[in-house]
């Protein structure tokens, strides 16, 4: 066969597996369009009380006992995750109870039921250790405050035959509507825009009046280290004209995410999943060349709450020798379930409770335990008030410790994707990291958090702080050094945040590390805790 012939019938087939390729692609295309929603998967429903990253069998390593502790039974683990599935149970009850109206919202909220019956239960937990003097503190909210709360409310992605056949509307369920979003008529329905991070350089050639504007946030580990880019994008876009904005928030699973507030306008988070869906749906009405046809339904009824009142607990163990005090710190307000935020924390402070009031583990000085209203509420702020209504426990404080999110498992993405795309979140065999804040940085005490790491394995930063947390700030005005400590991991104000997340070891390890920070610094002068010259 001569060589031109050989070339003819190469090309025919090679045009023949062209044609073929194009035919399969045409009818591929053609058949992810005959599918509801361009054949992409639905995200699934949000499941309160459900733990949302993978967990496998590869747990935490056990808390190290130190020679001469072992008969601190009190400080293990387990004992402490009691503690913390019965303050966990406070905001499930807060959710059968439908105490805001519906099956949307619950927590351990001050100012309300659920609050208020946390903190009581752990003043009796207080008492039960031993400890007589049990202060109860009622206080009122600032008169120029007031609490926004949604009761009820719904993201509706609108359906329609030309995003494939059976495109019904899509209710995205972990929406979460942010303070203080309001629609005239409770309701609002618009096209949706994507402006990816909301960058002047990516509206530059978008117009988003009278759209509800979709903007993409990858937290960097804690939610709040987002509020200071999401919030100004957010208010932008509003200015600019958007009849509302949407959150899109990279999280594990499909969980609500309660962050991020004052956007300007109406303004709502989803949660990954619901996150990725949409993320996909928009990718592919923009091939398709329908992606200006992408409409939303926005519906939203809710509250706002003034004249509220609360309770602070207040424990003190007198000391052997000194009316001097040391201050514990844990706050018991939370939204959600709100295992990491703060019930670890609190869980730990108890922990205290039942350690120190042991005639053994007496201290030289007054040790006072704080379980604080917190400061979740607008114009309740369990420190502050705290530091008003005892005088005699703050002129002589030494050193306040604020006790926050302590005990989570370290979660992050997954290398491998599901079926449908999304990227797991999974846990691997140790605690999140803990930011330690010493406000005066204060070498002594910075030298004990090193001892902590070397003795008991506690996963502290290995840099220096001089931060305190919204709770610690609270105590401000004592004008002592305030040590704070706290996680900053994903789940951090979302509803997945359930004790399945917590590392029971790591409840151990940051219980026995307490006491030990505790003990040492009641044997020092007091001016060995003073800043570094």
């Amino acid at each position: 066969m001569n060589t031109e012939l050989e070339n003819k019938l190469f090309v025919k087939q090679l045009l023949g597996v062209v044609i073929f390729f194009f035919a399969v692609s045409a009818s591929g295309q053609q058949e992810e369009t005959q599918k509801p929603w361009f054949g992409i998967q639905l995200p699934p429903p949000v499941l309160p009380h459900t733990n949302p990253v993978a967990m496998g069998g590869r747990g935490p390593a056990p808390a190290v006992v130190p020679e001469g502790e072992e008969a601190y039974f009190e400080l293990e683990g387990r004992r402490l995750a009691y503690d913390l599935e019965r303050i966990v149970d406070f905001s499930r009850q807060s959710l059968s109870n439908r105490e805001f109206g519906s099956d949307q919202i619950w927590g351990r909220v001050s100012g309300f039921y659920s609050g208020e019956t946390t903190v009581r239960w752990a003043a009796e937990r207080l008492k039960d250790a031993g400890i007589d003097d049990v202060r109860f503190q009622r206080f009122d909210q600032d008169p120029d405050a007031s609490l926004w709360i949604p009761s009820r409310w719904e993201v509706r992605l609108l359906g329609h035959s030309q995003f494939g056949a059976g495109s019904d509307d899509v209710i995205l369920q972990s929406s979460m509507p942010l303070a203080p979003s309001e629609f005239a008529g409770g309701e609002l329905s618009a096209p949706i825009v994507y402006v990816g991070k909301g960058s002047a350089a990516e509206l530059l050639h978008i117009d988003v009046r009278g759209k509800i504007a979709i903007q993409h946030i990858t937290p960097q580990a804690h939610l709040v280290f987002e509020r200071g880019s999401a919030v100004p994008q957010a208010r932008d876009l509003m200015a600019r004209g958007a009849a509302a904005v949407i959150n899109l928030v990279d999280q594990p699973g499909n969980q609500r995410v309660r962050d991020f507030s004052n956007c300007g306008g109406p303004c709502f988070n989803l949660g990954g999943q619901d996150s990725w869906f949409l993320s996909q749906v928009m990718n592919a009405a923009a091939i398709a060349g329908k992606a200006d046809q992408l409409t939303m339904r926005l519906s939203l009824q809710s509250a706002t709450h003034n004249n509220l009142n609360a309770l602070n607990a207040v424990g003190v163990i007198p000391g052997r020798a000194s009316d001097e005090t040391i201050v514990l710190n844990a706050h018991a307000d939370a939204w959600f379930d709100g295992a990491g935020d703060n019930g670890d924390g609190l869980a730990v402070l108890l922990a205290m409770a039942r350690h120190f009031a042991k005639p053994e583990n007496q201290l030289l000085r007054t040790l006072v335990l704080v379980v604080s209203a917190g400061h979740h509420t607008s114009g309740l702020n369990g420190p502050r008030n705290a530091v008003l209504m005892n005088q005699d426990v703050f002129q002589n404080a030494l050193l306040i410790f604020n006790l926050e999110h302590v005990a989570q498992r370290n979660i992050s993405p997954a290398r491998f994707l599901f079926d449908d795309g999304y990227r797991q979140y999974t846990a691997d065999a140790g605690e999140a990291p803990i930011v330690v804040g010493i406000t005066n940085q204060s070498e002594f005490l910075r030298g004990l958090f090193d001892e902590g790491v070397q003795r008991y394995g506690t996963n502290f930063v290995a840099t220096d702080s001089a931060m305190a947390s919204g709770e610690g700030g609270g105590y401000r005005s004592v004008g002592v050094p305030i040590v704070t400590t706290m996680q900053a991991p994903p789940l951090y104000h979302t509803s997945g945040e359930v004790t399945e997340v917590i590392s029971v070891p790591g409840l151990e390890r940051m219980a026995r590390f307490v006491a030990h920070f505790v003990k040492q610094v009641d044997r020092v002068e007091s001016n060995s805790l003073d800043s570094p010259q």
